[in-house]
Protein backbone atom coordinates (compact mmCIF):
# COMPACT_ATOMS: atom_id res chain seq x y z
CA UNK A 1 0.00 0.00 0.00
CA UNK A 2 1.50 3.32 -0.94
CA UNK A 3 1.27 5.84 1.75
CA UNK A 4 2.39 8.38 -0.84
CA UNK A 5 -1.31 10.93 -2.40
CA UNK A 6 -1.45 11.83 -6.24
CA UNK A 7 -1.37 14.85 -7.36
CA UNK A 8 -5.41 15.01 -7.84
CA UNK A 9 -5.81 13.60 -3.49
CA UNK A 10 -3.45 16.34 -2.26
CA UNK A 11 -5.25 19.04 -4.41
CA UNK A 12 -8.89 17.51 -3.56
CA UNK A 13 -7.69 17.05 0.18
CA UNK A 14 -6.30 20.82 0.60
CA UNK A 15 -8.92 22.84 -1.74
CA UNK A 16 -12.16 20.80 -1.01
CA UNK A 17 -13.51 21.65 2.54
CA UNK A 18 -16.53 21.84 2.16
CA UNK A 19 -18.83 19.74 4.26
CA UNK A 20 -19.94 16.47 2.52
CA UNK A 21 -23.81 17.12 4.03
CA UNK A 22 -25.68 20.22 4.73
CA UNK A 23 -25.43 21.03 9.27
CA UNK A 24 -29.71 20.11 8.30
CA UNK A 25 -28.12 16.28 7.10
CA UNK A 26 -25.68 16.20 9.18
CA UNK A 27 -28.42 16.72 12.32
CA UNK A 28 -30.61 14.16 11.19
CA UNK A 29 -27.95 11.64 10.27
CA UNK A 30 -26.52 11.52 14.02
CA UNK A 31 -29.75 12.18 15.78
CA UNK A 32 -30.94 8.79 14.07
CA UNK A 33 -27.76 7.41 14.52
CA UNK A 34 -27.68 8.26 18.48
CA UNK A 35 -31.00 7.20 18.80
CA UNK A 36 -30.32 3.27 17.06
CA UNK A 37 -27.25 2.99 18.98
CA UNK A 38 -29.20 3.72 22.12
CA UNK A 39 -31.64 1.36 21.38
CA UNK A 40 -29.66 -1.46 20.38
CA UNK A 41 -27.36 -1.28 23.28
CA UNK A 42 -31.00 -1.44 25.22
CA UNK A 43 -31.79 -4.26 23.70
CA UNK A 44 -28.71 -6.53 24.23
CA UNK A 45 -28.14 -4.84 27.71
CA UNK A 46 -28.59 -8.54 29.07
CA UNK A 47 -26.13 -10.08 26.23
CA UNK A 48 -23.96 -7.47 26.93
CA UNK A 49 -23.80 -7.59 30.76
CA UNK A 50 -22.80 -11.94 30.42
CA UNK A 51 -18.76 -11.52 30.57
CA UNK A 52 -15.89 -9.35 30.37
CA UNK A 53 -15.50 -8.54 26.79
CA UNK A 54 -19.25 -8.31 26.41
CA UNK A 55 -19.16 -5.04 28.66
CA UNK A 56 -16.12 -3.35 27.16
CA UNK A 57 -18.15 -3.70 24.26
CA UNK A 58 -20.97 -2.02 25.78
CA UNK A 59 -18.47 0.67 26.66
CA UNK A 60 -17.82 1.07 23.44
CA UNK A 61 -21.33 0.99 21.90
CA UNK A 62 -22.35 3.62 24.67
CA UNK A 63 -18.98 5.89 23.29
CA UNK A 64 -20.26 5.57 19.74
CA UNK A 65 -23.35 6.69 21.46
CA UNK A 66 -21.47 10.11 23.01
CA UNK A 67 -19.70 10.68 19.30
CA UNK A 68 -23.43 10.58 18.15
CA UNK A 69 -25.26 12.77 20.33
CA UNK A 70 -22.44 15.17 19.94
CA UNK A 71 -22.05 15.49 16.71
CA UNK A 72 -25.88 16.42 17.14
CA UNK A 73 -25.92 18.30 19.84
CA UNK A 74 -23.55 20.61 17.60
CA UNK A 75 -25.34 20.46 14.68
CA UNK A 76 -28.61 21.73 17.01
CA UNK A 77 -26.91 24.82 18.18
CA UNK A 78 -25.03 25.17 14.53
CA UNK A 79 -28.28 25.58 13.11
CA UNK A 80 -29.97 27.62 16.24
CA UNK A 81 -26.89 29.98 16.93
CA UNK A 82 -25.95 30.03 13.17
CA UNK A 83 -22.68 29.07 11.36
CA UNK A 84 -19.28 29.13 13.27
CA UNK A 85 -20.56 28.27 16.69
CA UNK A 86 -18.49 26.35 18.46
CA UNK A 87 -18.85 23.75 20.69
CA UNK A 88 -17.81 24.36 24.56
CA UNK A 89 -16.70 21.91 27.02
CA UNK A 90 -18.23 22.46 29.77
CA UNK A 91 -22.18 22.49 28.61
CA UNK A 92 -22.42 20.69 25.44
CA UNK A 93 -19.02 18.10 25.63
CA UNK A 94 -19.77 17.28 29.52
CA UNK A 95 -23.44 16.69 28.62
CA UNK A 96 -23.16 14.26 25.95
CA UNK A 97 -20.60 12.45 28.23
CA UNK A 98 -22.67 12.11 31.16
CA UNK A 99 -25.90 11.23 29.32
CA UNK A 100 -23.88 8.25 27.35
CA UNK A 101 -22.26 7.33 30.75
CA UNK A 102 -25.52 7.17 31.99
CA UNK A 103 -26.61 4.69 29.11
CA UNK A 104 -23.49 2.87 30.08
CA UNK A 105 -24.48 2.66 33.33
CA UNK A 106 -27.69 0.59 32.58
CA UNK A 107 -25.60 -1.82 30.78
CA UNK A 108 -23.01 -2.63 33.78
CA UNK A 109 -20.71 -0.73 35.81
CA UNK A 110 -17.68 -1.90 33.76
CA UNK A 111 -19.07 -0.19 30.92
CA UNK A 112 -19.16 3.19 32.43
CA UNK A 113 -15.16 3.15 32.85
CA UNK A 114 -14.90 1.80 29.44
CA UNK A 115 -17.34 4.32 27.72
CA UNK A 116 -15.31 7.13 29.81
CA UNK A 117 -11.78 5.92 27.80
CA UNK A 118 -13.29 5.54 24.81
CA UNK A 119 -15.39 8.59 24.80
CA UNK A 120 -12.40 10.24 25.41
CA UNK A 121 -10.18 8.88 22.66
CA UNK A 122 -13.02 9.77 20.47
CA UNK A 123 -12.97 13.39 21.41
CA UNK A 124 -9.30 13.78 20.87
CA UNK A 125 -9.81 12.46 17.24
CA UNK A 126 -12.72 14.51 16.49
CA UNK A 127 -10.40 17.72 17.91
CA UNK A 128 -7.38 16.86 15.87
CA UNK A 129 -9.39 16.46 13.02
CA UNK A 130 -11.65 19.72 13.62
CA UNK A 131 -7.89 21.34 14.28
CA UNK A 132 -6.26 19.73 10.70
CA UNK A 133 -9.96 20.79 8.73
CA UNK A 134 -10.95 24.17 10.23
CA UNK A 135 -7.83 25.38 12.48
CA UNK A 136 -5.37 27.89 11.24
CA UNK A 137 -2.78 26.88 9.49
CA UNK A 138 -0.52 29.87 8.96
CA UNK A 139 2.27 29.72 11.47
CA UNK A 140 3.25 32.78 14.18
CA UNK A 141 6.84 33.70 13.49
CA UNK A 142 8.57 34.47 16.32
CA UNK A 143 9.37 38.13 17.37
CA UNK A 144 13.03 39.02 18.40
CA UNK A 145 13.03 41.55 21.63
CA UNK A 146 16.18 43.22 21.55
CA UNK A 147 17.43 44.37 25.07
CA UNK A 148 18.72 48.24 25.73
CA UNK A 149 22.19 47.90 27.11
CA UNK A 150 22.65 49.83 30.35
CA UNK A 151 24.70 52.59 30.42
Amino acid sequence: VSTQSTGFQHYYITNNLSMAVSTNVSFLLSSVLAITTLAASQTFKVQLSESKEMTILGGGISSLFFMFLLTAVGNLEGILMGKGFELQLVPEVAFSLVVSMVVAGSIHRVSITCCLIFSLVILYVMNSISQKTYGLSESVAPVKVEKKKRR
